[in-house]
């Protein structure tokens, strides 16, 4: 075997041993590394929307959502670029479900002192189809958030009254931050709509259709 060879061999190993324990070190720090914190957000008090008293006893305000929108991600769109395309912040998610976060808001904010004393009482359901940040551009979005909700009657859950909603809010900055604020602020607006539609209810529909005393039951 050529002397030159042997030197070549003897050179690379060297090289190896000298490379090895800095990969080994480089793991170690980055495997040491923690993770960033993750933000966590809730529509913030409850102070901001008053509660609302129905004239007709409500047995629950239940919300349902879909299954994109059944976990705590922080959800946002960017309509200008891929409308079609939901994701999510990595660093910054909600503290529950906005399903569940929405319900306890509406439970909070509509209040029925008949509810606990009554065996019947109509039902308040929520479909939340959308609740998200809407980017219209890189730098403006709004937190926007629609449902459908339907008044069931007692006991049987016969459909009494049904109004879709959709609520948009701008949001004073193109972040996660900014997207919360906007969305709570559009859970206020969606509170006093649903205020507005329950207590119209009875001059709204026909004649004979008395929804309090429906709700109120035999």
């Amino acid at each position: 075997m050529a002397p030159g060879s042997v030197g070549t061999r003897l050179e690379s190993r060297m090289r190896w041993l000298i490379v090895l324990p800095t990969l080994a070190l480089a793991g170690c720090l980055g495997a040491s590394r923690p993770a960033p914190d993750v933000a966590q957000f809730d529509f913030g008090p409850t102070a901001s929307v008053p509660a609302m008293t129905p004239v007709f006893p409500l047995r629950s305000v239940d919300v349902a959502a879909p299954s994109w929108l059944d976990s705590p991600a922080l959800q946002y769109r960017l309509a200008y670029a891929e409308p079609a395309r939901r994701q999510s912040y990595a660093e910054s998610r909600w503290v529950a479900p906005p399903g569940e976060l929405l319900e306890v808001a509406l439970r909070r904010a509509i209040v029925s002192s008949e509810t606990s004393t009554v065996t019947g009482g109509c039902r308040l359901l929520i479909d939340l189809d959308e609740l998200a940040q809407v980017f219209r551009t890189p730098r403006d979005s709004d937190g926007v958030i629609e449902v459908r909700a339907s008044l069931l009657a007692p006991r049987t859950d016969t459909l009494l009254a049904r109004k879709g909603l959709s609520v948009s809010r701008p949001a004073a900055s193109a972040d996660a931050r900014g997207g919360v604020a906007a969305i709570t602020a559009a859970v206020e607006v969606l509170v006093g709509g649903l205020r507005d539609w329950l207590g119209a209810l009875d001059r709204e529909q026909a004649p004979g259709l008395n929804i309090a005393h429906t709700c109120r039951g035999p």
